[in-house]
């Protein structure tokens, strides 16, 4: 999960924990956390979650946006979504085949 898609999701998630349907969180936790497939992301993402309901439970609701923001620089600094470079930067281009031209 790359960082621009871990900040759709927090919105989302946001967006959901506003409009106080328990189920539709979880629903989506689980999908992310699935859909992350990296153990350490999962928890962040967990953690994001715990984060924004505490927010909301404690009446800042106009403050979720700068709590996503604080959570997109957090992950940065933790170096989540960083995803690693092929070996051959032309592998992606010949479907991976690594064909051994040249």
């Amino acid at each position: 999960m790359d960082m621009l898609t871990f900040l759709i999701s927090i919105t989302l998630l946001a967006v959901v924990i506003q409009i106080g349907e328990f189920w539709m969180v979880m629903g989506a936790t689980m999908i992310l956390v699935v859909a992350a497939k990296d153990v350490k992301m999962g928890m962040f993402l967990i953690f994001s979650v715990v984060l924004l309901y505490f927010i909301n439970g404690m009446g800042m609701r106009d403050y979720w946006m700068f709590a996503a923001l604080g959570l997109l620089v957090l992950g940065y600094l933790l170096g989540l979504g960083k995803e690693e470079a092929p070996v051959d930067p032309y592998a992606g281009l010949l479907g991976g085949a690594g064909m051994g031209m040249g």
